[in-house]
């Protein structure tokens, strides 16, 4: 039995209403949607005895909220007309009087739960004000639509409030399907149409279809592909997409006498014009049509300073789909001028397209036009006396990419696979994304750029390109962001297929962090996903022919709801090039550089080694190779004054590493060391294990490659106090060829919990970016003790986060960890032992290269005399001695005199070009590096400058170290480490290399407290 309810106004703006107590709760138990709900109201008259014809029904939707008055007013008793203890139905005033509907009036309630969904909804305006609010706020009624109608039926007015103010009111056409009852549910994939209705009548009213693709007049849209024509004695429409004319080389035109634009279109497109068959069609070649075409406008872009244009034009009928955009732009209407051409036809050119002898200046490539015969059927013929080839841009050299050619073919893969899957369907939902992610500098938009570039190219896709650097949007207001997000989607729809690059869209669209307003980003990212996520219910549903590209440092640096929300299918990383990728990029580049820098050349008898100058650029990514051989081009233009011929040597390169830190390592500490091999004495077996794991790892890298063990990365240095064992690290950081972080350990300690182990994350991350790189970790025992002995727990948790990254799942690529003091999960230790009569016989002699000793000195009588002394001892007591020497020396020299030559340095006068506003004084330092550096260029001009400099300057007398200092020296200078404590070590050391035994040490007071111990 039917409810009865007496209206209630309240505002809720829209075409729904909020229903009774007792409806709504047996409807929330049963889980019913609003979105499947179809409520029946009829008004039941004053005067029962009245016509059932001239009663009042209306069909709405349900808001899913029950009537907030319902329940009050149920409270009341009955009264003697019955109707006091009604229920409330809640309808807003003026939707309530479009229906007929007044305040107090009773209605019968009636529930339709399996109401068929409508495919399409045509709809017109009431006035002709509803048509112009409509036409501005099109894109608001479109995405608000599904939130304010549910129900259609023929003939009853709906109504929709722009932004929540202004009044719109439609009133309902056609449905299709034809109901079977009277109603019809809006779904998202209803297409719902609303016909013009100007202030001015127009000749023809009736709707006329806009659709993406190619056009007739009749109102039925033709793909594509071409499908047959209708015969139809009216002159026939077509919307085609301008070619470019270089994407068909083949393609000749004959050479016209006149100022005839010639065009040419696919056979199946002129048949169509001619509404003719296609076998019936005996198309010459020179056989031109009379024509016309005008060029349909392009959505606007919304940061364009240029107004749109003001020309009149038709209404045409606006193709709504809630929660989806339209296929073409409000925008998109036929300007009224028109250009008359001459239409031939090639069966080169793709339906749908039209390739120009001569691209017309308000015409650009991509743009569509709408194509038409004239009526007077005039036929152009031209022979071919000559033929006119449209002009073809070579494709430039630069766009090769060397390196990277798997990357390349993954992309172009993915791309082309789903714009076929597109064309298998009528639409398409979401978008279809593919993620570059890489470091800055690897060369991420050179990619995305050749993979659109050969999928324009390819005669399977032929697809427009857009490009957009999202970092520029990054400080724009919202507003702006999101008027952009339409107006990708609007220009890739209209010039489909099309591929979007949205560059750097993690600078737009960045990650939350702790501790900062992610606001904006989260409203950026929703917006984002309102358009381009397949589970947005706003999206749209015709992302058919359009492939967004996205570049990205990382997925962790673009928002979390991106990825979860799986807008991008693929995920392709761009990895450093290794070495035969770096070779081939090198020798690319300076190819590419000799091409244009015609003046240098490189040396035939020894051309460049590019395989030894990969060796030593490892890490570096491609920028940072490109830049490497602008400084080295730099180099050679250096030795244009001095008159040699400029060409391109190995030592060009090797002068333009120095100083120059690759993008990778520019946030790094990196570790500079000068001790060699040949600075350290003795510990001969040592350094001979340091070369196998660090050097030749990376000097014979295919070697090791193929070898099925894991190698070590790990060395512990452990031994006695002054034994050398940092500066075995220092050399290594020289020697190997690697990069070099060291870290003392109470620097990555910190109070705060879990601050520890993110350093320890960090820091390996580092070296990581660096490889291949060492780690050294100084005074190691600070930051892992074994585990157990510390009370607060802070370096049990350093040490178990260093446990995950030496020993973890991942592994270490690259990176060599060097600790020195303390076993741990290191995989060699290394005793950096008391030295013995040979090896301070070596660390004497290697200490004695830095200093002059005279060749008198005796260092088998020092070496004998030594014994105990470590390293660093030896390395003192020369010092000393030298130091002694020094003194006696200038105690000796008589006064020296002021040199006369002062006046020959004369500072060099320059003038520096650069912005007059800018009044940056340069610094002592700065002048004085500067003036070197000019002195140098003019030297170089002046070969014999440099003779009368070398000649003035004074050579002084050297010191020279004589057995008496070193004797003398030796007196005053003991051992730093005593008999006993060399013992003590020597126990410790010996039970570490030793077999341990399982018997257990018994504890010193078994009746007393116990200590705190873990096992071994």
């Amino acid at each position: 039995m039917p409810k009865k309810a007496r209206i209630h106004f309240i505002s809720l703006r829209s075409s729904l209403v909020n229903l009774p107590i007792s409806i709504y709760g047996p409807l929330v138990e049963r889980s019913i949607r609003p979105q499947q709900l179809a409520v029946h109201l009829t008004l039941i008259p004053e005067d029962s005895k009245k016509p059932k014809d001239a009663r009042v029904e209306a069909y709405v939707g349900w808001t899913g909220m029950a009537s907030a008055s319902s329940l009050a007013q149920f409270n009341g008793g009955p009264t003697q007309s019955g109707e006091r203890g009604l229920e409330i139905i809640e309808i807003d005033p003026q939707y309530a009087q479009s229906l007929g509907l007044s305040l107090n009036d009773v209605v019968e309630i009636g529930l339709l739960y399996d109401v068929p969904p409508a495919k399409s909804v045509g709809t017109e305006p009431v006035t002709s004000d509803d048509w112009e609010i409509i036409e501005i706020h099109a894109a608001h009624v479109e995405s608000t639509l599904l939130s304010q109608v549910r129900v259609a039926k023929v003939g009853q007015e709906i109504d929709v409030w722009v932004l929540g103010r202004t009044r719109v009111r439609l009133r309902v056409t056609s449905l299709d399907p034809a109901p079977k009852g009277s109603v019809l549910l809006l779904t998202t994939n209803t297409e719902v149409s609303i016909a013009p209705k100007p202030h001015k009548s127009k000749d023809s009213a009736a709707p006329k279809p806009l659709v993406n693709g190619t056009h007739t007049t009749n109102g039925k849209p033709i793909t594509d592909d071409d499908k047959k024509p209708t015969a139809s004695p009216a002159p026939t429409t077509v919307v085609l997409r301008a070619l470019p004319s270089r994407l068909v080389p083949t393609l000749q035109f004959p050479e016209q006498i006149g100022s005839e634009l010639l065009v040419s279109v696919s056979t199946k497109t002129l048949a169509q014009l001619l509404n003719t068959d296609i076998h019936s069609l005996s198309q010459k070649p020179g056989h031109f049509y009379q024509g016309s075409f005008t060029r349909l406008s392009p959505p606007q872009d919304p940061s364009s300073s240029s107004p749109p244009s003001s020309a009149p034009s038709e209404p045409s009928t606006r193709i709504l789909n809630p929660g989806s955009k339209p296929d073409t732009d409000s925008s998109s209407k036929a300007q009224p001028e028109s250009n008359e051409i001459y239409i031939g036809s090639s069966a080169q050119i793709p339906g749908g397209h039209i390739v120009f002898s001569a691209l017309p200046e308000a015409l650009q490539e991509w743009d569509r036009v709408s194509l038409n015969l004239k009526d007077n059927g005039r036929k152009l013929v031209l022979e071919e006396t000559g033929l006119l080839e449209p002009a073809i841009a070579s494709a430039s050299p630069s766009n090769f990419l060397a390196g990277v050619d798997q990357i390349l073919e993954q992309g172009v893969n993915y791309c082309v696979r789903e714009l076929f899957i597109h064309s298998t369907c009528r639409s398409v939902h979401g978008v279809s994304g593919l993620l570059v992610t890489g470091r800055s500098g690897s060369g991420k938009t050179s990619i995305v750029r050749t993979i659109a570039k050969s999928l324009q190219d390819d005669p399977r896709t032929l697809t427009y390109l857009h490009y957009v650097d999202a970092s520029k949007l990054s400080e724009q207001p919202v507003s702006s962001v999101k008027a952009q997000f339409d107006f990708w989607f609007d220009t890739c729809a209209w010039r489909r297929p099309s591929i979007l690059i949205l560059d750097n869209l993690d600078k737009l669209l960045t990650a939350e962090v702790e501790h900062a307003d992610s606001f904006r980003s989260r409203h950026l990212t929703g917006l984002f996903l309102r358009l381009f996520s397949s589970n947005a219910r706003t999206a749209s549903l015709n992302f058919r022919g359009i492939v967004v590209i996205a570049t990205a440092e990382s997925t962790a640096s673009i928002h979390s709801s991106i990825t979860a929300a799986h807008v991008f299918k693929e995920v392709i990383h761009v990895t450093p090039p290794n070495k035969e990728a770096r070779r081939d990029i090198l020798s690319r580049l300076v190819h590419d550089r000799l091409q244009i820098a015609t003046d240098i050349t490189q040396d035939p008898d020894s051309p460049l080694n590019f395989t030894e100058i990969s060796t030593q650029t490892e890490g570096y990514s491609a920028t940072d190779l490109k830049d490497l051989v602008a400084r080295a081009i730099h180099q050679v233009a250096m030795r244009s004054y001095s008159g040699l011929p400029l060409t391109l040597t190995q030592t060009d390169f090797t002068s333009a590493q120095k100083d120059f830190v690759p993008l990778s390592l520019r946030d790094v500490k990196l570790e500079k060391s000068d001790v060699a091999w040949s600075d350290i004495g003795g510990l001969h077996e040592t350094r001979r294990i340091l070369r196998e794991t660090l050097e030749w790892p990376t000097k014979y890298g295919p070697i090791f490659k193929q070898s099925p063990l894991r190698l070590r990365s790990g060395l512990l240095l452990y031994g006695f106090p002054g034994c050398g064992k940092t500066l075995l690290a220092s050399a290594v950081a020289k020697e190997c060829g690697l990069n070099f972080i060291s870290v003392k350990g109470p620097e990555i300690l910190n109070k705060y919990i879990g601050a520890s182990e993110k350093s320890v994350r960090d820091l390996f991350e580092r070296a990581s970016a660096a490889k291949p790189c060492v780690l050294f970790f100084d005074e190691f025992d600070s930051i892992a003790p074994k585990r157990g002995h510390d009370s607060t727990g802070v370096t049990d948790r350093v040490v178990n986060q260093m446990l995950t990254q030496m020993d973890g799942a991942e592994g270490l690529d690259g990176v060599y960890v060097l600790a020195a003091t303390r076993q741990g999960r290191l995989d060699k230790s290394l005793l950096c032992n008391m030295p013995d009569f040979e090896e301070r016989k070596d660390i004497l002699k290697a200490v004695a290269r830095k200093i002059t000793v005279s060749e008198s000195v005796d260092f088998d009588e020092i070496a004998s005399k030594t014994d105990g002394f470590s390293g660093a001892d030896l390395q003192a007591l020369l010092y000393n001695a030298h130091l002694d020497a020094i003194h006696a020396s200038i105690a000796d020299l008589p006064s020296l005199s002021t040199s006369s030559g002062q006046d020959d340095d004369t500072p060099v006068e320059y003038t520096i070009l650069s912005d007059p506003s800018a009044k940056s004084k340069l610094s002592k330092a700065e002048e004085m590096a500067l003036q070197r550096r000019l002195r140098q260029i003019l030297s170089r001009r002046d070969p014999a400058q440099i003779k009368t400099v070398a000649t003035k300057t004074a050579q002084p007398k050297k010191t020279e170290v004589e057995q008496a200092d070193i004797l003398r020296a030796l007196k005053s200078t003991r051992p730093s480490v005593s008999q006993e404590e060399r013992q003590r070590l020597g126990r410790i050391y010996e039970d570490f290399v030793s077999d341990r035994s399982g018997n257990l040490p018994v504890p010193p007071e078994a009746g007393g407290i116990g200590s705190r111990a873990t096992l071994g």
